[in-house]
């Protein structure tokens, strides 16, 4: 590295090279050079320029130590290794021209090789997490030992942020692994734990969490880590070492890709090309061609947007300002075993908690067990778990039909009939049999928490706790605060749903909350269109091209028609005329038709709950007695016409929740909206998505639609009054 090169690190770490904080440096008596990464005042080791800096000065000093016998490279904080590269430092990049990523990519580069050019053996002992750019620091390193724990990730997840690793992963790693399985993680940002890492390759041993620095030293002195055997593949043969096999395996890869992709996410797709590009290059030119293709992702509006959506998850995290849990969640209670109860009660069962699971007859309560057990089943056969800690964890559930069963709980979450009677009614039974202080979680997709409180002993300690589903795939949860309901409360809800690996929200005690109050126009406006003469599968393609997982017609299946039927009532009856479910809506719930829970709805379902597909139209069925309904006659739309309708509309809402206060940060409603409904995160949200077609410009056309689509269109206050100034929901 150059002189220059490390001017460049010192200025923007603002630190002098021989200040060593963030990396701490001895040689012990065996000649081992040990260096602790330990990032000051942080949870988390980040690769920034400080850091950066600093293991730069290291290399520099024991270039000129001739009494050093090997290096070891290990972790001062307790779960994690190097978490990645500091996020913050790309988000400045992107603000900048696209050479100064190029740069702050080739001077990483020059760093990890002078480290890897090293004259002695430089080791990584990796515990806990260690992804992206930690990844890519380990993999400069001669060996990588791993511990075996639970809390060791490795992976290299950069595509999730729009862009690939930039300082050396996508050349180092498939000369480690071999081109398909580099191909099979990069592009998909996979993460492994420790032992699929040692068995792809990526691990040269993995240990026991206390055996890790011992065996570190003795690899680093010479010993032979125990690397995983890796079976003779006839198919790697034909496909990596020679140009047709080559051929094929490009072919493969890239209309994999792009298929997933659709064309909306273009690191995943130049992460290919790039792997296949550089695996017979020169590795200085095979650099620089990655330096190039990670500038050109990291400056694009999909990477800035997904960039967004990262630092929208990590406020998420944060507690209501001094708050602490009101309560220590131990054991919690479920009552109504049901899809969604079966659900949350799986979920927290695997995430460590003792569960009590109640229904009103023991039919139903053997219906939710069997569904529970079919979840586990699902993670045996993946191999996410084993056989004996699925077993394990289900014998901590205890299924019952009896409220005695729940004397221990500290939460219980009541996933019965949305009706607020019934809801009163298994509050005040829960009070009679437990006496100390617990929450009472409603998962109420709708109804008022502060109303299901009244008559609670302690009104503050009910809180909404609102899962999608299904719950095991759902990544949202709203935490619905009442006008009672206090921090304490609040931050043991949140830490609950946390625990169980959940995305949340915290939201205002208002109709809908911030999903429905947003989804219920959409799914109200595609009905409208059905019911207008526009064809179904019309609505479906314009918004699945928009990027969103599935059509609304689809998703009125699968939320069911009963409760999307439900929601669209009680939210019309609390925001008025606006919102007034359109007729097909209540006829097709008229027709008892549930979706796809009951094999029927909009579209017709197979036996294992699929969309029936006809092979030769190579469309899906839609449900005839459903299109015989819809008496209006054909009134086809251009695309983009439905999806101005469709996508404007939830806009609209989305500003209103704003203005009222339903939820406080444009990034928190965003973050809502792409967890709970699946709103295409290359967008960044709708009110990224917004700022970005630009404030007046949807104006104008929500203005428009107001005059010819209905009142409902009117655009709200706060829209308005923004692009009067012409200014961004994101400043």
């Amino acid at each position: 590295m150059t002189k220059n090169a490390t001017q460049v690190l010192e200025e923007k770490a603002n630190v002098k090279s021989s200040d060593q904080k963030s990396v701490k440096f001895e040689v012990l008596d065996n000649g081992i050079a040990k260096v602790t990464l330990d990032l000051p005042n942080n949870k988390v080791n980040l690769l920034g320029p400080v850091m950066l800096a600093e293991i730069h000065d290291v290399i520099n000093k024991v270039l000129v130590m001739p009494a050093i016998k090997g290096m070891v490279i290990i972790s001062g904080k307790d779960d994690n290794f190097i978490a990645g590269a500091d996020v913050k430092e790309i988000v400045a990049l992107q603000s900048e021209p696209e050479m100064h990523a190029f740069e702050a990519a080739q001077l990483g580069k020059q760093i990890f090789d002078k480290m890897e050019k090293l004259p002695f053996r430089v080791v990584a002992a990796i515990h806990g997490t260690c992804l992206g750019g930690g990844t890519e620091f380990a993999l400069a390193c001669h060996y990588r030992v791993a511990s075996k724990s639970a809390k060791t990730k490795i992976g290299l997840p950069e595509v999730n942020l729009g862009f690939i690793p930039g300082w050396g992963a996508c050349v180092r790693l498939p000369k480690l692994v071999g081109l398909m399985k580099a191909l099979e993680l990069i592009p998909a940002g996979k993460i492994l734990d420790s032992k699929r890492a040692w068995k792809c390759g990526m691990i040269d041993e993995v240990v026991n969490d206390e055996e890790l620095f011992a065996r570190a030293q003795a690899i680093a002195l010479g010993a032979n880590p125990k690397k995983a055997s890796q079976p003779f593949d006839i198919q790697k043969l034909l496909l990596e070492t020679n140009p047709i096999g080559r051929k094929m395996l490009a072919n493969v890869s890239l209309g994999m890709v792009k298929k997933q992709t659709k064309g909306n996410y273009p690191a995943p797709v130049e992460a290919v090309k790039l792997i296949l590009k550089t695996a017979d290059e020169p590795a200085e030119k095979s650099f620089e061609r990655e330096s190039r293709t990670f500038a050109k992702l990291a400056s694009t509006r999909v990477s800035k947007n997904l960039v967004g959506i990262f630092f929208a998850q990590n406020e998420s995290k944060k507690m209501p300002e001094g708050a602490k849990p009101a309560v220590q969640i131990k054991t919690v209670g479920v009552l109504g075993a049901g899809v969604m109860g079966a659900g949350i009660a799986q979920a927290a069962a695997k995430a460590g908690y003792k569960v009590v699971l109640r229904d009103i007859k023991q039919e139903f309560v053997d219906k939710g067990m069997k569904t529970i057990n079919g979840l586990f089943d699902g993670l045996v056969e993946k191999r996410k778990m084993t056989r004996e800690e699925a077993d394990g964890i289900i014998a901590n559930i205890t299924a019952t039909t009896d409220y005695k069963d729940f004397a221990d709980c500290d939460l219980v979450i009541e996933a019965v009939l949305e009706r607020i009677s019934v809801k009163k009614e298994v509050l005040s039974e829960l009070q009679k049999v437990i006496t100390k202080d617990f929450i009472f979680g409603s998962n109420t997709s709708s109804l008022p928490v502060t109303e299901i409180a009244e008559g609670a002993r302690k009104p503050e300690h009910v809180v909404g706790i609102h899962f999608f589903n299904p719950v095991h795939k759902m990544p949202l949860v709203e935490i619905v605060r009442g006008k009672l309901t206090d921090d304490g409360a609040v931050a043991a809800a949140m830490s609950f749903a946390m625990k169980l690996g959940k995305t949340t929200v915290i939201t205002a005690d208002a109709p809908g909350f911030v999903v429905n109050r947003i989804l219920t126009p959409y799914i109200r406006e595609a009905a409208i269109l059905m019911e207008q003469g526009v064809p179904m599968e019309e609505i479906e393609k314009a918004m699945t091209t928009f990027g969103m997982p599935m059509g609304p017609l689809a998703l009125i299946d699968e939320v069911g028609m009963d409760i999307s039927a439900e929601v669209c009532r009680v939210i019309h009856g609390k925001i008025g005329e606006r919102l007034k479910p359109p007729t097909i809506l209540n006829t097709l719930e008229g027709m008892k038709l549930l979706g796809k829970k009951g094999g029927k709805g909009i579209y017709l379902y197979d036996e294992n709950g699929k969309r029936v597909f006809d092979k030769e139209t190579k469309k899906y069925v839609f449900n005839p007695d459903v299109v015989a309904k819809v008496e209006a006659k054909k009134n086809p739309l251009m695309r983009s016409v439905i999806q101005d309708r469709m996508v404007l509309i939830m806009l609209n809402e989305a500003v209103r929740c704003l203005e009222e206060g339903v939820i406080k940060e444009p990034s928190q409603l965003d973050l809502a909206l792409i967890m709970g409904t699946g709103f295409p995160p290359f967008h960044g949200g709708i009110l990224r998505w917004a700022d970005t077609v630009g404030i007046k410009v949807v104006y104008e056309k929500l203005d428009w639609l107001s005059k010819v689509a209905g009142p409902n269109y009117e655009p709200a206050k706060l829209l308005k009054e923004k692009a009067a100034k012409a200014e961004n929901f994101y400043k």
